[in-house]
């Protein structure tokens, strides 16, 4: 999901090197205290003029180091420079590199091993990332600075259609505050399963649904169009004519 136009906590002040902020890493998502990582060198930023390949996927579990490799190498295969993960299943909140990506990861302080979102980069965009925040196992944010200003990265892994109303609400309610927490000229993008379908009528939300809709909607449904209204934002996936085998980070058998 990207913004239409120019499109959480509160981190450390920056440090200068070379003329730019080092990377800030909240670590611990605010859950205790929070230690910024040693200053790294920061690139002039992504160049804009070049593609670059962002995407989603439900990867269901990232808990053994050993899964990383694979999926480092699936990445490269289809070039995807960046990549949102849901449900990695990795606790507490850090970093480690595999197979020329970097990981960061967002999950649970009590060691549990569920849900949980990750953001990977590729090794060579790695010195554009300035700002790393954890929130909780559904949301984390990176900030990274490219040619014609920043960019946030919003990873989410959104309660599905047979959770509490309750619950789907105070996720959107915390995403709403992570992305106001977002710099108002940044580059807005959120990454992520959404347990939801756009459906195929765009009627009422003809800026953030395009002509490639799918599915039938729901309660999940709603909350994700309501949401890509209010801010402006552009569900990716519906702008393309894609085969529906490519429309889905993860499909249910269970249909839940």
């Amino acid at each position: 999901m990207t913004s239409a136009g120019q499109s959480p906590r509160e981190s450390r002040t920056l440090n200068q090197v070379v003329g730019l902020p080092s990377p800030t890493f909240s670590y611990g998502g605010g859950r205790g205290s929070a230690e910024a990582a040693p200053a790294r060198r920061i690139t002039p930023g992504i160049n804009l003029r070049r593609v670059l390949r962002v995407g989603s996927w439900n990867v269901l579990s990232l808990s053994d180091d050993h899964r990383l490799p694979l999926l480092s190498g699936e990445l490269s295969r289809l070039r995807v420079d960046i990549v949102g993960l849901s449900e990695t299943r990795r606790p507490g909140s850090d970093e480690t590199s595999s197979g020329g990506y970097t990981y960061y990861w967002s999950g649970m302080s009590n060691g549990h091993r569920v849900r949980e979102v990750a953001i990977g980069t590729s090794s060579k965009l790695q010195p554009s990332v300035v700002e790393v925040t954890p929130v909780d196992e559904h949301i984390m944010r990176v900030r990274m600075i490219h040619t014609l200003g920043f960019m946030s990265l919003v990873a989410v892994y959104a309660p599905t259609e047979m959770r509490k109303t309750e619950e789907k609400e105070m996720f959107y309610a915390k995403l709403d505050s992570v992305l106001d927490q977002c710099p108002p000229r940044d580059t807005h993008i959120v990454l992520g399963d959404f347990n939801a379908t756009t459906g195929t009528v765009r009627d009422g939300y003809e800026l953030c649904v395009g002509p490639h809709g799918s599915g039938t909607r729901n309660t999940n449904s709603s909350l994700l169009l309501n949401f890509a209204r209010s801010r402006r934002l552009r569900i990716a996936s519906s702008w393309y004519q894609r085969p529906e085998l490519h429309r889905w980070t993860w499909y249910s058998n269970a249909e839940g």
